[in-house]
Parts: C-alpha cells; sequence; structure tokens
C-alpha cells in the first residue's frame, strides 16, 4: 500500500521509532519525509526519546603498517558482526592525529592539518552513522615556550549542540588562562574566562565528559571539570589513596565518572577500576580489580562495552610486535577473544551509538 494512503502524522510517528541507518536511506523516498527527518528539532527529539540506540565499539589499531578502523555492534551478538569504517578526507587530511572522545555519536579527532602547516590544528567530527563530518580550524593554540592548548568535545544536553573547549595556559609574563568555548551550530568561539588560573595546576591532554560535564587530568591531587551549561570550571577530588599514584588515568565507567589505577601486587600488574557513584559530588568507590592471570594489564584497558565488560589490549603470544583485543568479565574475570589483532601498543578503543548528529550539516571546514 502506497505511504500516500497514510496521514504523514501516522509517518511521522512510524520514522520516529526507526533506527538511524533505515532513516538515512529514507530521507531519499520524497522530499517530504527528507525535509521531516533532516529537521534539527526531529534530530534533537530522536537523539534524546529513541529507546533503544544501536551501540557500537570502535576499535582503532595498526595492521601491516596501515591504520585501520574496525566497527563490532555492541549487543547479545558481539564481537561477531564486525565491518571496517573508511574514515572521511578530513580524518586523513590530519598528521598524528587522536581521538579526543565518543559524545552522543560523534568521533572527535584532533591534529595538525597538512593542507596548510603542521603548527595549524585542526579536530574533526566526525559520525560514522551518518556518515558527515565537520572540520574545526583551531586558532590560537600555545606552544612551549609561550605556554600550552588543551582541547575537549562535548555535546550541550538541553540544546543537543555539540562545543569544544579550548584552555590556553599561557607562561608569560604570569600565568593566565584564557577559556574559550566553540559552538557548532553558530561557528563562533567565545572567551568565558580570563585571567589567573582557577587554581595552580597542570593540565594534562587526557580528558572525559559525563552528563554534561568535561573533566581533566592534572598533575595535582584534584581533577579539573568544565561544566557545558553553565561554563564554569570547577574540581573533583581524588581519594587519598590515589593522590601519589603516578598510573591514575580518566575513563568513563557505567556513563559515570571513573578513574583506573595501574599498579603491582605480588609480582602481579593490575588495574584499579574507580567510580564516582550516584553522580556529581559523590566520592569515589573501587568496584573491582581487572586482573588476569600470567598477563600484565599496564595501561592495557582501551575502554568498556555498553554492558560494562573491560576492553583489554593483551600482548599476543604468538607474535612478539603484536595485540590483540579482548574482553574481560568483571564479575567472572573470564576473557574472550574479540578477534583483532595489530601492532603492539597500537590499539585504541571508544563506544559509540547511531544518532542523527551531524545530518543536516555539509561536509566542510570552519576555519
Amino acid at each position: 500500500m502506497s505511504s500516500d494512503y497514510i496521514p504523514f502524522e501516522i509517518q511521522s510517528e512510524i520514522m520516529k521509532r526507526l533506527p538511524v541507518k533505515s532513516l538515512v536511506q529514507f530521507r531519499s523516498v520524497s522530499k517530504q519525509w527528507k525535509s521531516f527527518i533532516d529537521n534539527p528539532e526531529f534530530i534533537k527529539s530522536y537523539h534524546i526519546n529513541h529507546p533503544n540506540p544501536q551501540h557500537h565499539l570502535l576499535v582503532r589499531y595498526t595492521l601491516d603498517t596501515v591504520r585501520t578502523y574496525t566497527s563490532i555492534i555492541d549487543d547479545n551478538t558481539f564481537p561477531q558482526q564486525k565491518f571496517p569504517l573508511i574514515s572521511p578526507e578530513p580524518v586523513n587530511s590530519l598528521i598524528y592525529r587522536t581521538i579526543l572522545g565518543s559524545v552522543d555519536g560523534l568521533l572527535c579527532f584532533y591534529g595538525s592539518y597538512k593542507d596548510i602547516e603542521l603548527e595549524t590544528k585542526m579536530v574533526v567530527l566526525w559520525n560514522p552513522s551518518v556518515r558527515k563530518c565537520v572540520g574545526i580550524i583551531i586558532p590560537n593554540v600555545l606552544y612551549s615556550p609561550e605556554g600550552y592548548t588543551r582541547i575537549a568535545f562535548g555535546v550541550c544536553r538541553d540544546t543537543n549542540d555539540p562545543k569544544l573547549v579550548k584552555i590556553n595556559v599561557i607562561k608569560t609574563p604570569i600565568i593566565r588562562w584564557e577559556v574559550q568555548v566553540f559552538t557548532l551550530s553558530s561557528h563562533v568561539w567565545k572567551t568565558v574566562y580570563t585571567g589567573v588560573p582557577f587554581k595552580s595546576c597542570t593540565l594534562m591532554f587526557e580528558h572525559v565528559f559525563v552528563d554534561g560535564i568535561i573533566y581533566w587530568s592534572t598533575r595535582d591531587s584534584f581533577i579539573l571539570s568544565f561544566d557545558l551549561k553553565s561554563e564554569k570550571l570547577g574540581e573533583v577530588c581524588i581519594p587519598e589513596r590515589l593522590v601519589h599514584t603516578y598510573d591514575l588515568c580518566l575513563a568513563k565507567v557505567n556513563e559515570s565518572l571513573g578513574l583506573l589505577e595501574y599498579y603491582r601486587e605480588g609480582g602481579m600488574s593490575l588495574c584499579g577500576v574507580w567510580m564516582r557513584k550516584d553522580g556529581v559530588n559523590k566520592p569515589f568507590t573501587k568496584i573491582y580489580t581487572v586482573t588476569v592471570e600470567g598477563m600484565s594489564v599496564f595501561n592495557s584497558v582501551l575502554g568498556f562495552r555498553n554492558n560494562g565488560e573491560v576492553v583489554l589490549q593483551l600482548d599476543d603470544d604468538d607474535d612478539f610486535e603484536g595485540s590483540q583485543v579482548e574482553v574481560y568479565e568483571p564479575s567472572s574475570r573470564r576473557i574472550n577473544s574479540v578477534g583483532i589483532s595489530g601492532e603492539r601498543l597500537s590499539f585504541s578503543a571508544w563506544s559509540y551509538m547511531e544518532t542523527l548528529v551531524l545530518l543536516d550539516q555539509s561536509n566542510f571546514i570552519i576555519h
């Protein structure tokens, strides 16, 4: 039966329940459908209200000197449904690129933009589900001895708007900070803080985004926070036991702020997983320890599956130069192979879900 016989109000209700892949395909059915699906309000409401978004695990690694991206559908079929991801040209144009984070279906890449000059930095936001990406040139990046720049990425919960946060730590003549926020919808950088440091610290490159707040590692006894809604800086105290832990990493654990504590005990390399339960202003609690009999897990945690299993890179017994991806089940301590092998120390992994964010954007670079 033709859709012409079905009132558009009913058609639209059906579309609200369809998966992302189907919606992208159905944009070619008619101008009315395309207009409805591409509407920013529909994109926002779909992301907020869709009950069961499809989750994926992206694994990036080097195999035979080639950087490779593999996406695995993260459901009860895991890890059977794997498929390669071909990164778009703006991502490929980045030299020394790294992934800053994954938020609301967007992967955020950062590196030097080779088409201009090595000192020019660019962020690329890529939604692999809808095959859209946007490049954003980062202005006024500092290098030693002038200071240094830290970039982070998140999505505002109220507006569904992707944002970048840039902190310039200026060292001369006195130390001061300049904090700027870039909002994708307006293409504008806005200065939200300038002056003496919020608190004396050395900001690390590592950061995570949890429930509207960006968190940075520091070399001090606290974690720096930035709320995307209020655009205010803050701090999170680290448990006393972990203050002097050298190998301490930020992580997103069960949708909460987490810490990874690497240490040795009884001749074994272990990773303690801590989580700040029940949201903001709550203490961290150690929830379990990752331990693999006969193997080192030092700096091996790549991330977490949607069901809470730990994604690890472990040395390949049959290949001195290689590693493989395994998943670790905390309660049983079982490990299972994902079936991906590559060069040692070349792995990273990020969880992402299917969304329509960027669907209404054209592929372009913002200068």
